[in-house]
């Protein structure tokens, strides 16, 4: 039963939960288009208000929203790796040759506990007789600049009204520097506005801690460098003029706050809890208040 079953302990959970309601964590830009879209097609409002078929005479489409991401967006929670060194080894081993039997013996991928989902649910919530369709983009592992490649199949020629992008947690020095993270996330933006009439959401990540899963041989943690891009995006929402959905802040108020980010991850890294997606959630629907 792939399902998470990590959960926050209290009183940290109520906590984390409760930040995200008495603040604000979201830029001055808002999703226009996308707000207009939402009202405009709820049940026979769309043809009533002359709005029931499109420029080429076809009935109007429903809402499009794409999240283009990696593991998080994707809905991958918890480790499932053995403690063991020598089985652990021989988890990864397989993959490398083909074996995929153990594949599940990695990490739970629970979707419906995405953020993602969530955010689904209050958008119904929120405009009933609307009928959103959802594209999630998520892959576990990937980098920006694969999103960049992938965004014109990904996202883009669905013809969206909302983009939402994750792409903060992953990457690699081999790379560059954020001044190169800046640089492809600004091209893909620019691609975007070019391309479509979106409304682009920039979405900071959670909170991560340096990656420890190979200790066990001898191998220095990972340290997360995620603030140097968390500080790009935050300065990207304002040049472009595009909306910011600043999650990562809440896990910064949250450390403020004396709540150790090691309670809020499911996989003790970069892999929030349910609670902590629907954080995710409610911050972007500040957007939509």
């Amino acid at each position: 039963d792939m399902r998470t079953t990590f959960r926050i302990k209290q009183p940290y959970s109520e906590q984390f939960l409760s930040l995200v309601d008495n603040k604000k964590y979201v830029g001055d830009n808002k999703p226009h288009h996308f707000i207009d879209v939402m009202i405009s097609n709820q049940g026979s409002i769309g043809m009533l208000s002359g709005r029931g078929k499109d420029k080429d005479g076809l009935e109007r489409k429903n809402p499009v929203i794409c999240f283009l991401g990696d593991s998080v967006t994707a809905g991958h929670f918890e480790s499932l790796l053995p403690i063991d060194l020598k089985e652990k080894m021989e988890v990864f081993q397989g993959l490398a040759t083909g074996d995929y039997s153990k594949a599940n013996h990695i990490e739970v991928f629970d979707e419906r506990e995405s953020y993602v989902e969530k955010f689904k649910n209050k958008l119904i919530d929120k405009y009933e007789l609307t009928c959103p369709s959802v594209i999630n983009a998520g892959i576990a592992g990937d980098m920006l600049p694969s999103m960049a490649e992938r965004l014109g199949r990904d996202v883009i020629r669905y013809q969206p009204d909302l983009i939402v992008i994750n792409g903060a947690l992953n990457w690699s020095e081999e790379i560059g520097d954020a001044r190169v993270y800046k640089q492809i996330f600004k091209e893909m933006i620019h691609k975007i506005k070019s391309e479509t009439e979106a409304d682009i959401v920039l979405l900071t990540p959670n909170g991560d801690l340096p990656n420890t899963t190979f200790s066990e041989l001898g191998q220095p943690g990972i340290e997360s460098t995620t603030y140097e891009r968390v500080k790009v995006i935050r300065e990207l929402a304002r040049e472009e003029e595009v909306c910011l959905a600043d999650n990562y802040l809440v896990w910064e108020d949250a450390k403020a706050c004396g709540i150790p980010w090691s309670e809020l991850l499911a996989n003790g890294i970069n892999h929030p809890s349910v609670e902590a997606h629907e954080v995710y959630a409610k911050v972007l629907m500040q957007l939509l208040e």
